[in-house]
């Protein structure tokens, strides 16, 4: 069964590959209205697996590449993680 935020999270990613290939027009806006909504959904709503976590992390280095920042470094450690302690 797929997670809220595995879905929130493939509608955010394909709304961004959509942006950059629509020309500057409304289908552009429309994309990028659809990827911030779906950004939202995805920070707003908790964690309940490490799939759900490496999501979320996926997002963060994607919405904000700054690597000085912390929560790249938290997403690059979460996303560097294998999942296997519990």
């Amino acid at each position: 069964m797929t997670s809220p935020i595995r879905k929130a999270t493939m509608a955010a990613l394909g709304a961004d590959r959509r942006c950059h290939k629509e020309p500057a027009t409304a289908q552009a806006e429309t994309q990028s209205d659809r990827f911030r909504a779906a950004y939202r959904k995805v920070i707003q709503t908790p964690s309940r697996s490490f799939a759900d976590l490496q999501d979320k992390a996926r997002l963060v280095m994607l919405f904000d590449p700054d690597p000085k920042q912390i929560e790249a470094s938290l997403a690059r450690d979460i996303l560097a993680m294998k999942g296997e302690a519990k």
